[in-house]
């Protein structure tokens, strides 16, 4: 049912957007934006207790790219569509079973586990400024979205006490996956300010906060770790950037 929804939600996402993209008629010269932004992130995890402790966010940045359009002639209603590089990274302590040992769940807990995961996000979103672009040098908006999401790569590392045991790729997968093991979404809402074009000056600039929910957990198998540490996540984000 949840793989359904998102299905019918990206595709109803992309058939809107392209659809104005192409057959939209252009009011004025600031009716469109390709956008250029970078981001440090802070991300939230909650993760299976049974299995694994202590979740701590790791170091994250995200950078994206986007085109942005005017859905009408006030310039206040706009669509956007792009792509986003996004880094992030989570710690717990869990189980390591040897290959010479049976897999005993006694809660001792005493491995560290270092995961750093790579993401390309194709974000898609409606924007609301409160004033017209075409008549303020500066507005506040808000945007809403749907930001599908592929797991590239995730490096993990095991020690214990400083020894490491462990210092591979390993394979993420989400829980309730969209279409593959390694698709799913965030859903995002964002608030911000941005300036924009003059008769002098076309480049303008943009800061905006932005959160993301995760709808799927994720996770991954091997020998050594425990089962099911099923970890959800959160982010909070500070974009900067640039339209032009």
């Amino acid at each position: 049912m949840q793989s359904k929804l998102h299905t019918w939600c990206a595709f109803l996402c992309l058939i809107v957007f392209n659809s104005t993209l192409v057959f939209g008629q252009s009011h004025n010269s600031r009716d469109s934006y390709t956008r250029f932004g970078i981001a440090p992130v802070v991300g939230f995890y909650k993760l299976n207790s049974h299995h694994a402790v202590n979740a701590k966010a790791r170091m994250s940045f995200s950078a994206f790219l986007k085109r942005e359009k005017s859905m009408d002639r006030s310039n206040r209603v706009f669509l956007s569509m792009g792509i986003e590089y996004l880094l992030h990274g989570v710690s717990y302590r869990s189980y390591y079973f040897s290959q010479d040992t049976l897999q005993l769940y006694d809660e001792s807990m005493g491995f560290n586990y270092r995961m750093n995961i790579g993401e390309l996000n194709l974000p898609i979103q409606a924007k609301l400024t409160f004033k017209s672009t075409t008549n303020s040098l500066f507005t506040p908006y808000v945007s809403v979205g749907y930001h599908l999401r592929y797991i590239l790569n995730t490096n993990l590392k095991v020690d214990q006490d400083g020894a490491q045991l462990k210092d591979e790729f390993v394979h993420l997968k989400f829980k309730n996956p969209l279409l593959h093991d390694r698709f799913n979404a965030f859903a995002g809402i964002n608030l911000g300010v941005q300036s924009h074009r003059t008769r002098s000056n076309s480049i303008t600039i943009f800061i905006e906060l932005s959160y993301r929910y995760g709808f799927s957990p994720y996770y991954f198998k091997t020998n050594y770790s425990a089962s099911s540490v099923f970890l959800n996540s959160q982010h909070l984000a500070l974009n900067l950037g640039i339209g032009f």
